[in-house]
């Protein structure tokens, strides 16, 4: 039964994986989901899959984890692709706070704002470019997050079970 459980864990956090994947490149040429805030359906599952993650792992000591805080021997393209995730998502991050504001849309204008304030007032092209930046941090903010699981689920810990039984 456990097993079956691990499985359908690691199958939904890879869903997740390549959903937020998808959305992310989809930025790069400009397109977002038609459903506005529908990249916040993203972050939906992922408390079904990262819950059971960090349960499974916490009892684990820090001096067992591997470089990816997971406990147990990774294979070698598990580890670089949770770091190279890692850093790719860190990078975005950076590069997203430094844009000042978020769109809105106030009195029929676009504009930034901050807290609720308005900082300035931009033109529709300013706008839809701001849109999509803020639904590349947003889904480049959830890839490691359905990353871990689905290599603890899918690979680490099959891996884990067979080395100790």
């Amino acid at each position: 039964m456990r097993k079956y459980l691990d499985g359908i864990f690691g199958l939904l956090a890879l869903c997740g994986f390549v959903a937020s994947l998808a959305v992310h490149l989809r930025t790069f040429w400009g397109y977002t989901l038609d459903l506005p805030g529908g990249e916040h359906l993203l972050a939906l599952a992922l408390p079904l899959v990262f819950a059971p993650l960090v349960l499974d792992t916490r009892s684990i000591p820090p001096e067992q984890r591997n470089i990816a805080g997971l406990p147990g021997k990774l294979p070698r393209w598990a580890i670089a692709m949770v770091v190279a995730v890692a850093a790719y998502a860190a990078l975005n991050f950076i590069l997203n706070v430094l844009h000042e504001g978020s769109p809105a849309v106030s009195d029929g204008s676009y504009v930034l704002q901050e807290h609720g304030r308005v900082i300035r007032e931009i033109t529709a092209q300013q706008y839809r470019e701001a849109v999509v930046r803020q639904v590349r941090g947003f889904s480049g903010h959830m890839l490691p997050f359905y990353l871990l699981p689905a290599i603890w689920f899918l690979f680490a810990k099959k891996a884990q079970r067979s080395a100790t039984g």
